[in-house]
């Protein structure tokens, strides 16, 4: 259990960073005009969403049904 919990949380995170790093090649622009905050936003949202498709997937039970 405790190991496909770490596999939830970094999967997650790595796919907000993708995501972001998607977003400022689809758009073609630098990380200083999409501005940090934006980024940050992106990461978590993404990251956020794919949390909870990994832990319904894995049956971690991070979030109680």
């Amino acid at each position: 259990m405790a190991a496909r919990r770490v596999v939830v949380w970094v999967v997650s995170a790595g796919f907000g960073a993708v995501c972001v790093l998607a977003a400022l090649r689809l758009f073609d622009t630098t990380l200083d005009k999409f501005a940090p905050g934006n980024a940050l936003l992106v990461f978590l949202s993404m990251g956020a969403l794919s949390f909870i498709w990994l832990d319904f997937l894995f049956r971690t039970n991070y979030l109680r049904s």
